[in-house]
């Protein structure tokens, strides 16, 4: 009976912290960088014993939450958000760690020609010549997403894009959808692409509507494990880390 009773007590605090136990790390995380630190949690608790729990989603939707006063340890966000972050003091600006740079391409499935985006006007004739176009949600706070929907008004295409557009959850969704053949063509980012079989060689926007998105960690200003946290950063410096970094598109700052 006591057994059934302690058991019952330890599922129901790991549920209350999103399945984390104490002592363990909890990392919320934009999507952009899941492929790259995939190897990190397993790592990470070889060395050190602790278990790491990563939440995945747009930078936006993890800052959010955060704001809304959710427990972690470490956030990786695109800089702005962490400037929110740090301007409501909710996490230590000077543990602030740079993962990397990341740029927007263009994704169709393998096999399909390659779009022809050299140049502004060849891009927004590859937008309104294909039937549909896969980009992250704007409205889940994806970074990408947000710049695009942008952009299409910059351009003066919203209105003859609007009805073929469709958004996913994040970049990697879309670009997963480009390699089924469930839209034309995805734009997001290198480091959600790289993941993904059965795309064709990723297209770079170009240099006039390009997107070269950063993304830093920080440990929480209130983080319940700041110890292992700033260990966790320290593993991210690593060699592993920063090839895998590199093998997904990132440009790397060492």
């Amino acid at each position: 009976m006591r057994a059934a009773l302690k058991i019952a007590t330890v599922t129901a605090l790991a549920l209350a912290t999103g399945g984390a136990f104490a002592g363990d790390l909890v990392a919320f995380s934009a999507a952009a960088v899941k492929s790259s630190l995939a190897d990190l949690p397993r790592a990470f608790q070889e060395q050190t014993g602790r278990a790491v729990h990563f939440e995945y989603d747009t930078a936006g939707a993890m800052k959010d939450k955060a704001v809304q006063g959710a427990s972690f340890d470490v956030i990786i966000v695109t800089p702005s958000a962490m400037k929110e972050l740090e301007a409501k003091s909710l996490v230590d600006a000077k543990s602030e760690l740079t993962l990397g740079t990341t740029s927007l391409g263009a994704g169709v499935a393998k096999g399909h020609p390659a779009p022809d985006i050299g140049t502004v006007e060849t891009f927004k004739k590859a937008l309104l010549s294909a039937s549909t176009i896969g980009i992250a949600d704007p409205a889940r706070g994806a970074t990408t997403g947000i710049y695009l929907a942008k952009l299409f008004e910059r351009l003066g295409l919203s209105d003859q894009l609007k009805n073929k557009v469709k958004v996913f959850p994040d970049g990697q969704n879309a670009m997963e959808a480009a390699a089924r053949g469930e839209v034309d063509i995805s734009l997001g980012q290198i480091s959600e692409a790289a993941p993904v079989k059965g795309l064709g060689p990723l297209t770079l926007l170009p240099d006039e509507v390009q997107l070269r998105t950063v993304y830093v960690a920080a440990i929480a200003a209130k983080a319940p494990n700041p110890e292992a946290a700033a260990m966790f950063l320290e593993a991210i410096k690593s060699a592993p880390i920063q090839k895998a970094l590199q093998a997904n598109g990132f440009v790397t700052p060492r």
